[in-house]
Formats: structure tokens, sequence, C-alpha cells
């Protein structure tokens, strides 16, 4: 019996599968194996060898409470107190497997493609988007995808991570993930509009809305008392995926949309329209 578990523990060595479920499997194996040895120890305990058959019985408590704190681990999102893992992880100084390791190596600040503007030049900018507008921003959004600028994985949620976190928050979960800007960028005055470009770069921009007012002053005042530049622009909405009767999900297709912000600086009195 122990022949044939060990034969399948090596087997599964075998194949590419990630190392969360590979130590699902080995705790499914170790549960079979696990009342093998509960049943040697209960033929000793038949045969009158008491010492062997409490031994055994003790061996297979141990290794079944192990298997109790893996489907805990590797099977639930849950901990428990009982786990003497992390003081196993504290004393032989490593970390348990299958956690990934953190490293604590700095990383470069994200900056803009338009520079860096303090807080208190900053305001929230509404906009409008027209058929054509929109359908330009679809064709940007699908290029930037393609070309993995922008990261669409419903924030690492699983299907289940997704149902849960609808059900209780009652919000969706979008495909894209929250806050991410594009590579270029660009405010253009075209007319009585100001047109707001964006693309891959400069030679690829496209027109994909146009402001309508700068926190809560029309855009016609705006342009007339100060400078108006353009502080970020972040891709929202898109695809997202909410909880279905079942335990499935169901997609939900809304429009791409724009989240801008825009940089101001009042103009001089000799300046002004």
């Amino acid at each position: 019996m122990l022949s044939f578990l060990d034969m399948i523990n090596h087997s599964l060595g075998y194949f590419n599968v990630n190392l969360k479920l590979k130590n699902q499997l080995y705790t499914i194996v170790g549960f079979v194996g696990d009342w093998y040895l509960f049943y040697v120890a209960i033929r000793f305990f038949i045969n009158h060898a008491w010492l062997r058959g409490i031994l055994f019985l003790l061996a297979f408590v141990v290794i079944m409470y192990a298997i109790a704190m893996n489907v805990i681990y590797y099977f639930t999102n849950k901990t428990t107190k009982l786990d003497p893992s992390p003081k196993i992880e504290k004393l032989l100084g490593g970390r348990r497997v299958g956690e990934e390791q953190k490293k604590s190596q700095p990383t470069a600040p994200a900056i803009p493609a338009n520079g860096l503007f303090t807080n208190d030049q900053i305001l929230p900018a509404n906009i409008a988007l027209n058929e054509h507008e929109q359908a330009n921003l679809n064709r940007v959004i699908k290029q930037l995808i393609d070309q993995q600028l922008l990261i669409v994985d419903y924030n690492q949620m699983s299907e289940k991570d997704i149902i849960s976190y609808n059900r209780k928050e009652k919000k969706p979960v979008s495909a894209l993930r929250p806050d991410q800007t594009v590579p270029y960028f660009e405010l253009v005055s075209t007319g009585p509009r100001l047109e707001i470009y964006i693309g891959v770069n400069q030679m690829e921009r496209l027109a994909v809305g146009h402001l309508t007012s700068v926190g809560l002053t029309e855009i016609s005042t705006a342009r007339k008392n100060y400078q108006l530049f353009l502080a970020n622009v972040f891709i929202t909405d898109g695809p997202e995926k909410i909880a279905g009767r079942s335990q499935t999900t169901i997609v939900k297709n809304k429009p791409y949309g724009l989240n801008v912000k825009v940089a101001y600086k009042e103009k001089s009195a000799n300046n002004r329209a």
C-alpha cells in the first residue's frame, strides 16, 4: 500500500502544475495513506502487540493533524491558531512552502507622462464623448491591451473571489486594474473645445473626448481665467463581472471611460480674453 502511494507521489513530479495544486494532491495522497497506518495499528491490537499498535496509532494521529492543517492552508483561505507552521518557520528562519517571497527592493516611483503637479494645482475634470470619440477610445484601449500596456486580469481575483466580493460589497469587479494611466496624453485646443488625445505615443494619438468643466467651473470660464494642462488620464469602466444566480459569474460589457485630472494656472490680467 505504501509503495503504491509513494509511486503516486513521485508521479506527480512529472506534471507541470502549480505548487498549490501539487500540495493539494500530496495532501490527498497523505490522507489516504494515513488510514493504512490506522489499519495496521488495529491489526497490532488484534494480535495483542500493544506497544506497536500504540506507536502506529500515535503516528496516525500526528499525521492526520498535519493533514488537517494542510487542508485548512491549501484548500481554504483561512488560518488557525493550532497551525504550528509560523513557529516552525521562525525556528528554521524560512518561509512555508507555497508562499511567495516578498522582495524588499525599492521600486522607482511611477511618474505620469506629463510630469508631476502638486495636489493644490489639480482638479478633476468632467468630459464628454461623442460616438466618434468613444470608438477612438475603444480602439486605443484595444491597442494598449494587445501590447500589454494595460493589465486585464480582474484584479487577480478568482471566480470564487469575484462572487464573494460582489455579493458582500454589491460592487462589480472590473477587468481592468484600477488607476491605470496611458503612455501618452495631450490636451489640444480645437476652436471652442479642448480635446483629449491619448495613444501609445504621440504619432498614434487619437481624440477620445473633450472637457466640459474643470472642478465646478464650466470649460469656457475656466479657459478664460486659467491655463489648463492635463495632469493625468486614467482608463475606467469596461468589461466587469458580477455574481450570477449559481456559483458562476456574469460579464457585463460597460463602455470604457476616462478619469481626467487637470492642472491649472491662473492667467495674468493681460492674458485673459
